[in-house]
């Protein structure tokens, strides 16, 4: 019984063999010439080609005008107001309208340098060559910015650059470092403005108290509302050392009266008084609603009020950008008011690494203004080689 239900499944030698090669078997002598099948292979990560554009990017209008936050390690924008971006330290550079801003927190300060590759843009004397950036593109000017390399990045650290901060009034004395002697830089005039009231004063005469300002002398002029011009210069002495004292915390000065006040009048500047009392600090701030610029080559014998606004009057803090040194455009080269690219090729350098960044437009397909593009990879060893 059992041989006769066993008997339809008996295989023979030569069948077993074929079933177990069919099956994949691993006798080494097998004929199957049937191909394995080729396994996927896994992506190759690439990174960004160099010259890439970036953008554009919108910095808001005129009217409102809005900051764009860029890290050039990841090549993204980062979402961030304002507030945040202050104490970020991710983002390395920022646009808004035609300003470019370098973030200076200190876990990520940046700074950068102009190599002023495009010296043939320019005359002997400086000049606009205008028919050479009028005729420049981002196509044109591709090679010069992959022909940037590390042998480009100066060894110089002082080359490089950063956005300084300081109050807009600094400068109005100096500091011997061998005799450790201040006097006053008499030279060095600033304008204060308030509403439509402008004030110009400078330092003329400092007696030091241990560390502080002990007195200090004043030459100031008034120009009031109405007025065309400021008036002859006025004798100010402040003694600082009797007025810091108590519950004073600071020196208050009005330049309508041409006196010193306190904290409760109307006033124009401050001097901090020092910890113990005794002098004031070597600091000038003026008030929360008033502005200030620095004439120091002493050549302004009066203010338009109506052209107030392009005189570059600073709030009190105040910062001065690595690229206004250097500015990335050149303005109304045909009669028109269009900004047009110099395409000089600027090295970002950061705690970690040095960057390269070139402005190619400030404008998108529609011709509308504050839509920035650039190009902006990390420097490598040959041209045209991707970012590490």
């Amino acid at each position: 019984m059992n041989t006769t239900f066993f008997t339809p499944f008996k295989l023979t030698s030569l069948a077993l063999c074929v079933l177990l090669t069919a099956c994949g078997g691993s006798d080494s002598s097998s004929n199957d010439t049937t191909p394995e099948p080729t396994p996927t292979p896994e992506p190759t990560p690439t990174s960004p080609t160099q010259g890439a554009i970036n953008g554009p990017f919108s910095t808001g209008s005129v009217s409102e005008p809005a900051f764009v936050y860029y890290d050039l390690d990841t090549q993204a924008v980062l979402e961030l107001s304002t507030e945040q971006a202050a104490n970020d330290t991710a983002w390395d550079i920022a646009f808004k309208r035609s300003g470019i801003y370098l973030n200076q927190h200190s876990d990520n300060t940046v700074k950068a340098h102009a190599t002023g590759n495009n010296s043939e843009f320019f005359n002997a004397d400086g000049t606009a060559i205008a028919a050479s950036f009028i005729a420049a593109n981002a196509d044109t000017e591709l090679d010069d910015y992959l022909a940037v390399t590390t042998s480009d990045i100066p060894t110089d650290d002082s080359k490089f650059i950063g956005d300084v901060t300081s109050n807009i009034i600094e400068g109005f004395y100096d500091y011997n470092t061998t005799t450790h002697v201040v006097t006053a830089a008499d030279s060095h005039y600033f304008i204060t403005q308030s509403d439509d009231a402008f004030a110009k004063f400078r330092a003329t005469d400092i007696v030091t108290a241990g560390r502080g300002i002990g007195q200090i002398t004043f030459k100031t002029a008034y120009q009031g509302v109405g007025d065309v011009a400021f008036s002859a210069e006025q004798e100010l002495v402040i003694d600082a050392a009797l007025t810091c004292s108590g519950d004073v915390s600071h020196v208050y000065i009005d330049f309508d009266t041409n006196q010193e006040v306190t904290m409760a009048d109307e006033w124009d500047i401050n001097l901090p008084c020092v910890a113990d009392k005794t002098a004031a600090d070597f600091t000038i701030n003026i008030a929360d609603d008033a502005q200030a610029l620095q004439d120091f080559d002493n050549s302004y014998d009066a203010i338009d009020p109506a052209a107030a606004s392009f005189y570059e009057f600073q709030a009190n803090s105040h910062t001065v950008k690595a690229f206004d040194n250097t500015p990335w455009y050149q303005y109304a080269l045909n009669g028109g008011h269009l900004l047009w690219s110099q395409f000089d090729i600027y090295l970002i350098k950061t705690p970690s690494k040095v960057h390269k960044l070139q402005i190619t437009s400030y404008y998108n397909a529609d011709g509308v203004s504050g839509n920035i593009s650039f190009r902006a990879d990390e420097v490598t060893e040959l041209a045209g080689e991707a970012s590490n």
